[in-house]
């Protein structure tokens, strides 16, 4: 393992933790609305979901903050110890890193199934209110 892999990743993972920051402000923006808004109990349901899937984001990002520290720390590791063995200090804190950006990934695919399924409800919510 070169000492420079990990951290040419970083920028793909500055990219990912820029997206996901953005999700959490439009999120949060969204959820302020409805919040503010007069409360029906399907608008306070939709809300507590929402808010779940808020805490998704700030895990995922914080997965992903932990990753780029795992890469970073793996760079400096590699040229400390200057070694090419795949079970090395190095190459075991590049393989967190990478394990942390599985499960980031993973987070996020669970949050976008449950935006979409959430964004489905309020559809069909919207559908029973107009054919009243």
């Amino acid at each position: 393992m070169n000492w420079y892999l990990p951290i040419t990743i970083i920028p793909g993972l500055g990219m990912l933790i820029l997206s996901t920051v953005t999700q959490m402000l439009n999120l949060s923006s969204e959820i302020n609305g409805l919040i503010t808004q007069k409360c029906s109990v399907f608008q306070h349901e939709i809300s507590e979901r929402k808010i779940k899937q808020l805490g998704l984001l700030t895990r995922a990002n914080a997965l992903l903050y932990l990753a780029t520290g795992s890469y970073v720390l793996s760079g400096i590791l590699g040229v400390i110890f200057e070694s090419e063995s795949i079970v090395s200090i190095p190459s075991i804190t590049l393989y967190i890193g990478t394990v942390f950006v599985f499960m980031a990934i993973t987070l996020l695919i669970t949050y976008a199934f449950k935006a979409v399924k959430i964004r489905k409800d309020q559809f069909a919510n919207n559908q029973n209110q107009h054919s009243l």
